[in-house]
């Protein structure tokens, strides 16, 4: 049975035989899921009525149904990208199309949620900045805020974004989110995604916006948290910046040294110490 008479068939309510085909072709269990088989699969739905909620239906196939790490694991893949690519050829369906990507981003399954950024950028890249109009809730979760800074430094949508206060606002609010999460948070694989997002980010948006990122940027020097200002520090590295931005780039650095606190003498302390002699207390 071809693609195309199998995704008929789940069209027409049967899925049987277009989850068999998946699954045959997904190159999982391995290192990767066979990303073409699904997103021709994708083309597919986008070009039939029927495609959202086939689309849904897939990406909303549980961790039970399609587990992580078997051959299953390609059907929601499949139904994120082809999300994505209903999002961009029927318009009557995209904001459901983007919350299905949207609740993608908290799912179990790795390499569905690796996908989203994927999803995004096709969006993207067809609609430009109309897009990150429309992203305000992704920006309120670890993964989901990871995903749009992700999907921002593929060169196929930033090429296509002019304006960059907006992009700038988006980088802020992901640094915001990042500095306000609690002690507990920060031990989330949300959060350690989001924050590797931001300093991954930032050379890339700064040397294509300039002055709006680098001077967000220069904003991060407020925060309390010495992981995320040696983070932002990490990322101004970057020879290019150095070498295209150097003004722009020593406003950031000033602010970022007037903020960091200066290195604790514990010779100047005062006061009583803790004793820590070997010693049992009586």
């Amino acid at each position: 049975m071809t693609l195309d008479e199998a995704v008929a068939r789940a069209f027409a309510g049967d899925a049987r035989e277009l989850y068999a085909l998946l699954a045959r072709g997904s190159g999982l269990p391995g290192t990767r899921a066979n990303i073409p088989l699904a997103q021709a699969v994708a083309a597919v739905c986008a070009s039939d009525p029927r495609g959202p909620a086939l689309a849904t239906s897939l990406a909303s196939l549980s961790a039970d149904e399609a587990p992580g790490g078997t051959a299953l694991e390609i059907l929601p893949l499949t139904g994120v990208l082809a999300a994505s690519a209903c999002a961009t050829r029927q318009r009557a369906s995209r904001d459901a199309m983007l919350q299905v990507i949207h609740d993608a981003c908290d799912d179990l399954r790795f390499r569905v949620r690796d996908v989203v950024p994927m999803a995004l950028v096709a969006i993207g890249t067809r609609e430009g900045p109309k897009l990150l109009e429309d992203l305000e809730p992704f920006l309120e979760g670890y993964f989901h805020a990871a995903s749009v800074l992700i999907a921002l430094t593929n060169q196929d949508w930033l090429g296509k974004l002019s304006d960059g206060a907006p992009v700038a606002e988006a980088l802020k609010r992901a640094f915001d989110l990042a500095d306000a999460a609690s002690r507990a948070a920060e031990r989330y694989p949300g959060y350690k995604a989001l924050v590797d997002a931001i300093e991954k980010s930032i050379a890339p948006l700064a040397l294509r916006f300039g002055e709006p990122v680098l001077t967000v940027v220069a904003g991060f020097a407020r925060t309390r948290n010495p992981h995320l200002r040696s983070m932002v520090v990490r990322a101004l590295a970057d020879k290019k910046i150095r070498a295209r931005l150097p003004a722009e780039l020593l406003v950031a650095e000033k602010a970022l040294a007037a903020a960091t606190p200066a290195p604790r003498d514990p010779r100047s302390a005062s006061g009583p110490t803790r004793k820590r002699g070997g010693g049992r207390r009586r």
